[in-house]
């Protein structure tokens, strides 16, 4: 989750810039006089989705689902529980003709793709069956509502608590909480304090050599 919403905060800020900077007083309200009308037949695009994802058994392995989706099945999920109780935006409603409207997966996914690959509002429409206007809506509610329910936990400064729990945990995981003692001589120059190779999202330590500046 620390890593997700890092990701978000970092390499999306651009995105929600656009998003809030965007003409406030453009609603949208019903059919547009002149734009031809397209039955996108949302249940299919919600079925196709769960039946890719989301199914007991599903098309695609988990590997697969977490290299699309930049996350594991059960974080996703989580995160979805979490904004449909909190904004009734990503709860499946019907309309006054009794329409089923676009389901929380289909809506979710349409923000994750976007932002997960940096496409387009409308580049989703054909798999989600979702319409360019209503993907940015989902988008920028998605972004808010990550950012208003997981803010305050993992959108901050680490702590040194924060600090001392992800060193233990990258020890056990082989990547040392101390650095070992070295000794070696570069251009004539000797050095006895090791490094590691890391990219731009790293402080700027001296064991830190940041070889990847903008990382993507």
């Amino acid at each position: 989750m620390v890593t997700l919403l890092g990701v978000y905060e970092q390499n999306n800020s651009s995105m929600l810039q656009i998003l809030k900077s965007s003409d406030s007083s453009k609603k949208i309200s019903g059919s547009v006089v002149g734009h031809r009308y397209i039955c996108r037949d949302r249940r299919q695009g919600h079925d196709r989705l769960f039946a890719d994802y989301f199914a007991v058994n599903p098309m695609y392995s988990p590997t697969i689902f977490r290299r699309r989706f930049r996350m594991r099945r059960p974080l996703y999920l989580r995160i979805l529980n979490a904004i449909q109780a909190h904004n009734s935006y990503f709860v499946q409603k019907q309309d006054a003709a009794d329409v089923v409207g676009l389901s929380p997966l289909q809506k979710m996914t349409s923000a994750m793709r976007i932002l997960s690959y940096g496409v387009a509002a409308d580049a989703v429409d054909d798999y989600i069956r979702i319409e360019e206007s209503t993907a940015i809506q989902s988008l920028q509610q998605f972004c808010n509502l990550v950012i208003e329910i997981f803010g305050v936990e993992y959108l901050r400064s680490s702590t040194p608590t924060d600090i001392a729990r992800l060193l233990a945990i990258g020890e056990v995981r082989g990547f040392p909480g101390k650095a070992p003692p070295v000794h070696y001589t570069i251009n004539g120059h000797s050095y006895d304090i090791g490094y590691y190779f890391a990219d731009g999202i790293y402080p700027q330590w001296a064991t830190l050599v940041q070889t990847i500046s903008s990382p993507q």
